[in-house]
């Protein structure tokens, strides 16, 4: 039995608890005392309180890297969909937002997280633009990400995804890191199939994350460079069954889970980090392995006094009736309880989002915009359903259409290639979301409909449009900043799921996941192979338009 605070004195003692030692993996029946927002003892009879009934005991959960944009949900709507999942504290990287509004959306963020009780560690957007490639909204140049490293609600420099600029030594990327070095922050990486010489000098600049392996030899690989692996399992990337064969009783402490990008609908659906943890044990892994990549080794990696059930750490606990599932009955954040029986127990009174809507400036897409040419007559972009990499592949005729609309300068720019693996027909499909610039991305079978598509998300700021034989079926706002809604997640998740489901039915989709989101991913120009943004195709291997 371990104090820190006289017997008689504490706030609270949750009692008949099955505590799990996440450095040892043992189990063991105790009560849990909490002073000031701490564990300030964990023992046997420490007096009156809340009986738990047995249930296992468990740190809160962490998610190591996420966008909360990607959820679609401001801040404050976010932390309602995953607090009753168990999660009490992200490392959020608002680079999305930050692509189209500058520092006002960063600062938004902040604004709107801090009316929640989930602790958010908002990191300053390290690629704004994510490359030249790309037509953003706003420039962060190195003298604005250090600037804003020097404030207190910044917790770091997030993702640095300009691995060429790295390796290749531009100045300007290399006065982002040195800034962050200098404060004493963590550098958050991206350095997808990164390896050799390359990888080595990522590294040396002191960036100590990657959650970007697809196979359990990158991941041993990351790791003898000197990064910790998050293994992200997200909407999208879904990377947890590749990796989790590279992960020892030896090497464990350096893996962390994290969902980069997850959908409000798949929150509701499935869970969060709760649901990664599951499915690792499901694969096999032990309960305490799991949950430890979900506690301790994020809380050691970021040197944050949370992540396992000790004196003296954030009383972040939350309370599962078994091992297996890892639902949350009771979810404590800082002592106080914020959610009950997958309900969130916290309002919202979200942030004032006026500065950071109403940002589509770009003319109505012509039919004469979408025409073929250059490169898209010899080449096609081939996505492949449930991997965020894209191939190039011939060009052929009959293929559906991709573009990607500048939304942000009025330019008028609209690139345009072939898409195959995405057999669309008889309609389109246009969202405001494309990471990491957000212009705006639509697929169809006919320009009349990718127009009709395009053009409806103008008066409302930006969401999501399905349009079928010249008729629109879908729209929904997602009017902050084109990303996303303050509106609750479960109308959220009601709006997207009905457009996907639509698109699988009426337009031919049935064999693409997530058919409206898979859009969002294709104007990346960090993720191999290839991209296709507002200015032509992109070789995201040599860094170059092909």
């Amino acid at each position: 039995m371990c104090y820190n605070a006289p017997m008689g004195e504490f706030d609270k003692i949750l009692k008949n608890c099955r505590v799990l030692d996440v450095r040892t993996g043992n189990i063991y029946g105790a009560d849990i005392a909490v002073k000031d927002g701490i564990i300030a003892a964990v023992g046997e009879n420490l007096g009156e309180g809340e009986d738990m009934s047995g249930m296992y005991a468990l740190p809160g959960f962490i998610d190591a890297h996420v966008h909360i944009e990607s959820s679609q949900l401001i801040p404050s709507r976010f932390a309602q969909a995953v607090v009753p999942c168990g999660t009490t504290l992200v490392v959020a990287d608002p680079h999305e937002i930050a692509n189209v509004c500058g520092m006002e959306g960063v600062d938004f963020m902040i604004k709107d997280a801090a009316c929640t009780p989930l602790e958010v560690k908002m990191m300053m957007p390290s690629c704004v633009p994510a490359s030249s490639a790309e037509s953003s909204g706003a420039v962060l140049d190195a003298s604005a990400v250090k600037e804003a490293l020097a404030r207190k609600d910044i917790f770091g420099l997030g993702e640095m995804m300009n691995y060429p600029g790295v390796t290749g030594g531009d100045e300007d990327v290399l006065a982002k890191l040195k800034a962050a070095r200098d404060a004493g922050k963590p550098i958050d990486g991206h350095f997808p199939m990164g390896s050799g010489l390359e990888l080595a000098a990522y590294a040396a600049q002191g960036i100590s994350s990657d959650h970007e392996c697809n196979s359990a030899a990158e991941a041993c690989e990351k790791l003898a460079a000197g990064m910790d692996v998050f293994i992200r399992q997200g909407s999208a990337g879904k990377q947890l069954l590749d990796i989790l064969p590279a992960v020892t009783k030896e090497n464990i402490s350096r893996f962390s889970l994290c969902t980069d990008d997850c959908h409000a609908a798949d929150i509701l659906k499935f869970g969060h980090i709760d649901s990664i943890v599951a499915q690792a044990v499901a694969a096999g892994m032990s309960a305490a392995d799991a949950v430890r990549m979900a506690t301790l080794n994020p809380a050691e990696h970021y040197n944050l006094n949370c992540g396992a059930i000790e004196v003296g750490r954030q009383a972040d606990i939350i309370f599962v009736p078994d091992l297996v599932k890892f639902k949350p009955n009771f979810v404590f954040k800082r002592g106080q309880m914020v959610a009950a029986k997958g309900e969130p127990l916290f309002t919202v009174s979200p942030a004032d989002a006026s500065k950071v809507k109403n940002t589509l400036h770009m003319p109505p897409v012509t039919k004469e915009k979408l025409k073929l040419k250059g490169s898209s007559l010899t080449y096609a972009m081939k996505i492949n359903s449930g991997s965020l990499v894209k191939d190039a592949v011939k060009y052929k005729e009959g293929l559906p259409k991709l573009c990607v609309a500048e939304r942000h300068k009025n330019t008028g720019r609209v690139g345009v290639c072939a898409l195959s693996g995405y057999p669309v027909k008889g309609g389109a499909v246009a969202i405001s979301i494309s990471h990491d610039s957000h212009n705006v991305v639509c697929a169809g079978d006919n320009d009349k409909d990718m127009c009709l598509a395009v053009n409806s998300l103008l008066p409302v700021g930006g969401g999501v449009c399905v349009v079928k034989n010249g008729k629109v079926a879908h729209l929904f706002p997602l009017p902050v900043a084109g990303l996303m809604t303050d509106l609750p997640a479960p109308q959220l998740a009601q709006a997207l799921t009905s457009a996907e489901e639509f698109c699988k039915s009426e337009l031919n989709l049935a064999s693409v996941t997530d058919p409206v989101m898979t859009l969002s991913f294709l104007a990346l120009t960090v993720i191999p192979h290839i991209s296709l943004t507002d200015k032509g195709l992109f070789d995201s291997d040599k860094f170059c338009f092909v």
